[in-house]
C-alpha cells in the first residue's frame, strides 16, 4: 500500500510506566505499535537491535516484527499505541495481545501491511527526538481513554498526523536550523511566485551557494526548485480562475507566465484541462 492510504484503526493507547522491578519477555505483536517515551531513559529491543528511547524518542513497529521491552534502573513512561494501518479488522475492538516469538505464525496477524513508497514502515522506524508529535500522541491516549462521540475516527486523523509527520521527520533528516532555513525560502516563494526565481536569485537573496538551495528545498519538498515554483504558480493561477474575472493572459502574466499560451500548455499537462475548462467546469 501506499503511505497516503493509511487509515489508522487504534484498538488500544494508554500510558505505560516501568520501574526496576518490570520485566516483560521478547513478543511478536498481531497488530502494529508505536512506542513513544515521556519521561526517563529506557531501552527496547526490536528484533536483534537494541533503541535507547529518552524523552520524544519515537518507535513505530510493523505487526510480526518481534521486540522487548528492557527493564529500566529508574521510571521510565511511554505512551503505547496498538493499531492498524487500515480499518479492515475495525471490528476488533479489544485489544490484541502479542504472543510469545517462538509461538507465533504469521497467520495470526490481524492486518498486516507493507508500503511500497515507506519501506521502513514496513519492519521499524527509530526517531531518535522528536517532538513535533507530543501533544498529538497525548491527545490520542487521551480519547482513547474517555470514549467520546467519534474518538475512533479521532484517534485514528491523529495518529494519521503523527505517522506523516515523523516519515516527513525521517525522510528529510533535518536539523532544526536546517528545517528553518527551509521554512524561510519556501515563504519567500510563495511571496514572490510571479518574480524570476531559481537556484541562483534565492541563494543570493539569502546568501547560499545555489547547490545549498536546491538541497534544501529537494529534501523539503521532495521537488526541485523550478518544479516546486511551478507548482505554486499553477496553485495560485487556479485560485484566480475560481475566483476573479481575470482573463486568462492577466492570470498568465500576473503568476510568473510569459504568455497565455505558454500557461496555458503547463496547465492543461499539470491538471488536465485547460484553464478555460477549469474556469467554467
Amino acid at each position: 500500500m501506499l503511505l497516503s492510504e493509511i487509515n489508522p484503526y487504534v484498538r488500544f493507547a494508554r500510558y505505560i510506566d516501568l520501574d526496576g522491578d518490570s520485566y516483560y519477555a521478547q513478543v511478536t505483536p498481531l497488530d502494529a505499535r508505536v512506542f513513544y517515551a515521556l519521561d526517563g531513559c529506557g531501552k527496547i529491543q526490536v528484533e536483534d537491535k537494541t533503541y535507547e528511547m529518552r524523552p520524544y524518542s519515537l518507535l513505530i513497529i510493523n505487526s510480526g516484527v518481534p521486540y522487548k521491552l528492557h527493564t529500566p534502573q529508574a521510571a521510565v513512561q511511554y505512551i503505547g499505541i496498538n493499531f492498524d494501518y487500515t480499518r479492515n479488522a475495525a471490528s476488533r475492538t479489544v485489544p490484541v495481545r502479542p504472543v510469545s516469538s517462538d509461538r507465533f505464525a504469521a497467520d495470526m496477524l490481524v492486518d498486516f501491511n507493507t508500503f511500497e513508497d515507506a519501506p521502513v514502515l514496513d519492519r521499524v522506524l527509530y526517531i531518535g527526538r522528536i517532538e513535533a508529535i507530543s501533544r498529538r500522541l497525548t491527545a490520542v491516549v487521551g480519547e482513547h481513554m474517555q470514549k467520546l462521540l467519534y474518538f475512533e475516527q479521532k484517534t485514528g486523523h491523529l495518529l494519521a498526523e503523527c505517522i506523516a509527520e515523523s516519515m516527513r521527520f525521517w525522510e528529510t533528516g533535518s536539523s532544526h536550523p536546517e528545517q528553518e532555513k527551509s521554512a524561510r525560502i519556501l515563504s519567500y516563494i510563495h511571496d514572490h511566485y510571479p518574480r524570476h526565481l531559481t537556484n541562483d536569485t534565492l541563494g543570493k537573496v539569502f546568501g547560499y551557494h545555489p547547490n545549498y538551495v536546491s538541497f534544501l528545498i529537494k529534501r523539503t519538498t521532495g521537488m526541485p526548485v523550478h518544479r516546486y515554483v511551478l507548482h505554486v504558480r499553477l496553485m495560485n493561477a487556479a485560485n484566480l480562475l475560481e475566483n476573479t474575472s481575470a482573463s486568462i493572459g492577466e492570470i498568465a502574466l500576473s503568476c510568473g507566465f510569459c504568455d497565455a499560451a505558454y500557461f496555458s500548455g503547463y496547465f492543461k499537462k499539470y491538471f488536465g484541462i485547460s484553464p478555460s475548462q477549469y474556469r467554467n467546469a
